[in-house]
């Protein structure tokens, strides 16, 4: 209990400093998270590892958030909409183009065609 309550104060602190809202926090660190296990893993956009990093830590937030000053199902909702928005959206749109590419591939490809 000690431990969640100095991260939320660690968080406040952080918004304090950086003077930025709350909501604003979620989408910039969501999205910093993301691009950081990008970068790390060196994969092609819209990594679906990356995402699940990014659902793994707002999670973990949520749970220290619960711990610290209760829980509050709006706001839950809230942040996790903040924090993921961003990165589903960039993983979204990366596997529908790679879908749409290999698609293409597929029919511009003559020994592809040849094998079917």
């Amino acid at each position: 209990m000690e431990l969640s309550i100095s991260l939320h104060d660690l968080k406040e602190s952080m918004v304090a400093a950086l003077s930025i809202s709350h909501e604003m926090m979620h989408v910039h660190v969501g999205l910093a998270i993301y691009l950081f296990i990008q970068l790390v893993q060196g994969t092609r956009r819209g990594s679906m590892f990356a995402l699940n990093v990014v659902v793994a830590a707002e999670v973990l937030n949520e749970l220290v958030d619960g711990l610290a000053k209760g829980w509050f199902l709006r706001d839950t909702l809230s942040d996790a909409l903040l924090t993921l928005a961003w990165p589903v959206a960039i993983t979204l749109v990366s596997q529908y183009r790679r879908a749409r590419w290999e698609r293409r591939r597929r029919i511009d490809d003559p020994f592809i065609q040849a094998q079917v």
